[in-house]
């Protein structure tokens, strides 16, 4: 029997929004020419947990065209999604993929101890498992955040070179110190301390230590792994991360990263990890934080530097030990609302024309002439089924939405659908963050080209000459 599969991670869903700009994807889901053939019949939904908020909502409502295309003989895919961090997932799921919460099975189940599952278990021998240890720094004795950030680093950096051991090969779990931010601006500060600050406090430890030349420790190679790194280095820089103390001449010594490591960053000698301040959330403290700790060579040992002058950071010191206790049962439950009104401002007609362009022949390519009824009412029903398994309040002001675009579309009976580049033509879309003629924004619909946040530029321009300034 064969059995078709789409695999679904972060970085494909987010293509979704092209299915409405490319028909031709429709072959993707069994279609050949106008013959439908057998179409997925298994999606596999990795990091489930990244599917929430802003983006889960874009994803819940292009689901409603992406199940339809999976259906066949009212037989609907079966889905298998994965997480190591969430909470209410079955409202979760019923939000994403509407199948009610009554369908959404949790497995494995537990079995007779609650560290072992179905394909896990925990090592009875606690010296072959070390695990990871957190430690939490609230240093309300110090003038400000950034000194502290500078003395723990410096501090861990130095003992790393400082601690006897048997074999130089020991040090390697915690020569690299990954230090986590919870936003670029914070990280960017940080970079600065690195080359100043934190080399300088290194150099009084090396005095006031009375350190031999040979156990000073230097800062070699700092990395930074983040958003604005281009992403052909970031390839390189996880092949660096891969380099071993003492084998390589220079491992990377400190890399400074933001929420990028917290998924698919599976490098195991990592050991040492410093938080920058209580991540936003649970579940992200825990994807972060285990990048650290994932071999047997050494416990991961996570240093988490509060700050003092935010109330949040004190109130999850102050109960440190019974929150790292009982972490997993804090991960906060998940949003996903994908037919609320900026979502379906956002993206509805996308997932209606998307439909329309799938479905009808004569519509495939353009979108004159208007759609037929049958057509139209085929994809009003697939609408309002979807609504109303999901949020049956939301209903009436979706068909609203619905027949009011559709009636701008028979009113203005545009020439094509739309383009990536500057057209004589009046389209019906155009792609979400660009910048079109006056007409085509006033009378065409700004349709996403991607499930994250896409905003029109602007430019600045420096004035050098102010010309009848009093006016």
């Amino acid at each position: 029997m064969k059995v078709s599969v789409i695999l679904q991670k972060k970085v494909f869903v987010d293509k979704f929004a092209m299915l409405t700009w490319r028909p031709e994807a429709r072959t993707l889901f069994g279609f050949i020419g106008n013959e439908r053939k057998t179409p997925p019949e298994l999606i596999i939904q990795d990091e489930l947990h990244l599917i929430s908020g802003p983006l889960g909502s874009m994803v819940g409502l292009y689901e409603t065209m992406i199940e339809e295309l999976c259906t066949a003989n009212s037989i609907k895919p079966k889905i298998i999604a994965s997480s190591a961090t969430i909470s209410r997932a079955k409202e979760q799921i019923n939000s994403l993929y509407g199948r009610g919460v009554e369908n959404v099975n949790i497995f494995p189940a537990q079995c007779l101890s609650a560290g072992d599952s179905f394909f896990a278990y925990e090592e009875k021998n606690s010296d072959n498992a070390p695990g990871r240890l957190y430690v939490g720094v609230f240093a309300s004795a110090l003038p400000s955040h950034a000194t502290a950030q500078v003395r723990v680093v410096s501090a861990l950096l130095q003992s790393v070179k400082s601690i006897p051991v048997a074999e130089e090969k020991q040090r390697d779990p915690y020569w690299t110190a990954m230090t986590y931010f919870n936003s670029i601006r914070e990280l960017g500060h940080a970079a600065t301390l690195i080359r100043a600050d934190i080399s300088e406090y290194l150099n009084s430890i090396y005095i006031r230590k009375k350190i031999t030349g040979t156990e000073r420790r230097f800062i070699n190679v700092d990395r930074e792994l983040t958003s604005r790194i281009n992403s052909g280095q970031i390839t390189d820089i996880l092949e660096e991360l891969q380099k071993e103390y003492p084998k390589e001449k220079y491992p990377i010594d400190v890399c400074l990263a933001t929420n990028m490591i917290s998924v698919g960053v599976d490098i195991p000698r990592l050991g040492l990890m410093t938080v920058i301040g209580q991540p936003k959330t649970t579940s992200e403290y825990i994807q972060a934080t285990s990048r650290v700790g994932r071999s047997k060579k050494g416990p991961g040992l996570v240093f988490t530097i509060y700050n003092c002058s935010k109330p949040r950071d004190r109130s999850h010191f102050e109960h440190f030990q019974e929150y790292h206790s009982k972490i997993y049962s804090k991960v906060e439950p998940t949003s996903v609302t994908p037919f609320s009104p900026p979502a379906r401002e956002r993206a509805l007609h996308a997932v209606l024309v998307g439909l329309i362009r799938f479905y009808s022949e004569q519509n495939r390519e353009l979108p004159n002439p208007f759609p037929t009824k049958e057509i139209i009412q085929k994809v009003k029903d697939i609408i309002l089924r979807r609504v109303s398994e999901i949020d049956k309040d939301e209903m009436h002001k979706t068909m609203e939405m619905v027949e009011r675009r559709l009636e701008q579309w028979k009113h203005n009976l545009p020439i094509i659908y739309g383009s990536f580049t500057q057209t004589d033509n009046l389209p019906l879309m155009y792609p979400a963050g660009t910048n079109p003629s006056e007409q085509t924004k006033f009378r065409a619909w700004s349709t996403p080209t991607s499930m994250r946040n896409v905003d029109s530029t602007c430019d600045a321009i420096v004035i050098n000459e102010y010309i009848d300034i009093d006016n």
